[in-house]
């Protein structure tokens, strides 16, 4: 939706279309499809996509966020890896999520340029530093947290428990880390 007010929708390119969607810090919009296993760029001056499948053959892109620099952050729900993608080189790097399970599904980019991802398959919230190629788990204290969304601002970082009926906020503490789950509603 434009300032205006005017609505436009744009046709799915691979059948089922948009799970989760971003803006680059150009002001580019991405999407990802989960069913379709793909990533696409949205031309907002004339409707145009251009898709990008997952490396992971029928990887499920569930979520996507951009970093600083542009470059897009994907969950592969399906193949279990959190991946990269460049728009500048379109080029895919990807990483296994650690455990027997894993389910990556939101994904959030915090100031710094850490990736935090929610992992069903551990029940945790995950910090993933690209620059060492290291996940840092943080388990949630209640069962199937199952974490759908991943919002952050600057030294925080939120997750929504859909299952326990609470959420979870990180706070980045200058010694440490830790997670507090709160009850949203009783």
């Amino acid at each position: 939706m434009d300032p205006g007010g005017e609505v436009r929708t744009f046709p799915a390119p691979k059948g089922r279309g948009p799970y989760g969607i971003t803006t680059t810090p150009d002001g580019v919009v991405w999407f990802s499809s989960l069913a379709g296993s793909y990533i696409a760029r949205i031309d907002s001056a004339t409707s145009e996509l251009k898709t990008f499948d997952v490396p992971s053959a029928g990887g499920g892109a569930r979520r996507v966020w951009s970093d600083s620099s542009g470059k897009l952050w994907v969950t592969e729900w399906f193949a279990g890896k959190l991946a990269r993608f460049d728009p500048a080189t379109e080029e895919w790097m990807e990483w296994d999520l650690p455990g027997d399970d894993p389910q990556p599904y939101a994904v959030f980019v915090d100031e710094t340029d850490a990736v935090w991802v929610t992992d069903f398959g551990a029940n945790a919230i995950l910090r993933f530093d690209p620059g060492t190629d290291e996940f840092r788990a943080f388990p949630s204290t209640k069962p199937n947290a199952s974490v759908r969304q991943l919002p952050g601002r600057p030294g925080e970082v939120w997750g929504a428990e859909s299952a326990p009926r609470a959420w979870s906020h990180r706070r980045k503490l200058a010694r440490g880390s830790r997670i507090e789950v709160k009850r949203a509603y009783s």
